[in-house]
């Protein structure tokens, strides 16, 4: 059996009266949209620096089928070469627009899709999986080139290289799949875990010619991106008290790793926070106090934390203190985003869309989406987009 943690808080949100806006797929925004200091109809920018203004929002899914509305988990991906930005549904949809908002095709996963693709740069063809376990790549155009079934539910963003691209499932196995043809090269597979583990999984790191992952029974490895040899693997479970009674604990490692100045950072569930030798997996330093956390990201000599109980933090690697805390004011916050401009973005799960200087942790700018944000947020570059629960894609100018 498997639960979501406090930043997914849950499978299904009651639809209410309150929730604004209304349309079906691909309407554009309306005046009942709260996009917090962006005015409806006109391009303003919030006050203070940095930020983001929301551009153009689009509502994907039909909100009045259900008297339930689906939490949303997929992420943006963005074409700037041919003008493209990518975003998924728990309808199943992948929908492709134009920097100016325009619908250019929609695809049909046939299941839903609840992790962000990945674009291919030199050819702009698109690669994601669906929580079926099939993994779908598409033509800059939406035509079907192929399709593979992997074993679980995968719902996190693909790695894509010259020849490869590579999966992890939360069954916790890790799939290499032929750029060309969708062929199975190589797949990674771990022992079931039997305990109860929190749902979601660690997204895939290629860094210096190894692929880094976590798992959820509190293993991280390093892999050969090559063969799917294993380089090393470190038990962060080993430092889990076990409660009598035989209580249940979460172990799980759900946090994407982290290479910052040639450190790999990491985070348990339970037991913390570490920074990790690359090379062998060895601890260089373990804060126990970090729980719940959620996400992480580098920011120079800085690490940026998500987390439950914290909401958002900034440490200074080098002493290791914390600059600045932003409290959670409306459910958890999502993995963190930090943009080329100095800007932390992320979501609260039932609140709102939020930019914070990074230097100080003031809120600078905000966008309500009506029914709060589970997805992580996506920036490339001065582009940036969110979807929120209900269905609401905002794309974002980053300021």
């Amino acid at each position: 059996m498997r639960f979501r943690h406090a930043a997914a808080w849950a499978v299904l949100t009651l639809l209410g009266a309150a929730v604004p806006g209304c349309g079906s797929s691909g309407t554009s925004s309306t005046n009942a949209d709260n996009f917090g200091w962006i005015q409806s109809g006109a391009d303003y920018a919030p006050p203070g620096e940095g930020g983001f203004n929301v551009r153009w929002s689009k509502q994907l899914t039909d909100r009045w089928e259900s008297r339930y509305l689906p939490v949303e988990l997929s992420g943006a991906a963005f074409d700037v070469k041919r003008e493209r930005v990518y975003i998924g549904t728990s309808e199943g949809n992948l929908f492709a627009f134009d920097m100016q908002g325009r619908r250019r095709f929609y695809y049909d996963a046939e299941a839903q899709i609840e992790s962000g693709p990945s674009i291919s740069r030199k050819s702009g063809e698109v690669y994601f999986a669906s929580v079926d376990g099939m993994v779908h790549a598409l033509t800059p155009d939406g035509t079907p080139k192929w399709r593979t079934k992997l074993i679980g539910a995968v719902r996190t963003r693909p790695v894509v290289t010259n020849d490869a691209l590579y999966f992890v499932a939360e069954n916790d196995s890790i799939t290499a799949l032929a750029r060309d043809d969708g062929r199975i090269l190589w797949t990674y597979d771990k022992e079931p875990v039997e305990e109860i583990t929190i749902a979601g999984h660690a997204g895939l790191l290629l860094e210096e010619g190894r692929l880094y992952a976590a798992f959820t029974d509190g293993a991280v490895a390093a892999i050969n991106p090559a063969d799917g040899r294993l380089f090393w693997e470190m038990e962060t479970a080993l430092d889990v008290e076990r409660r009598p009674g035989n209580v249940p604990q979460f172990l799980d490692v759900d946090t994407t790793p982290v290479m910052l100045r040639g450190t790999l950072y990491i985070a348990s569930f339970t037991a913390g926070l570490y920074a990790l030798n690359p090379r062998n997996g060895s601890v260089k330093w373990r804060d126990a106090a970090f729980q719940g956390v959620t996400g992480l990201a580098a920011a120079g000599r800085m690490l940026v934390i998500s987390s439950a109980r914290r909401g958002i933090s900034l440490m200074d690697l080098r002493t290791r203190e914390i600059q600045w805390e932003k409290a959670p004011e409306r459910g958890a916050p999502t993995p963190p985003i930090v943009t080329e401009t100095g800007t932390v973005i992320y979501g609260e799960t039932q609140g709102s869309l939020l930019a914070l200087a990074l230097s100080d942790g003031r809120e600078i700018a905000r966008a309500e989406g009506g029914s709060g944000f589970s997805a992580t947020p996506a920036v490339h570059g001065r582009l940036g987009g969110a979807i929120s629960n209900g269905g609401r894609f905002l794309f974002l100018r980053i300021n």
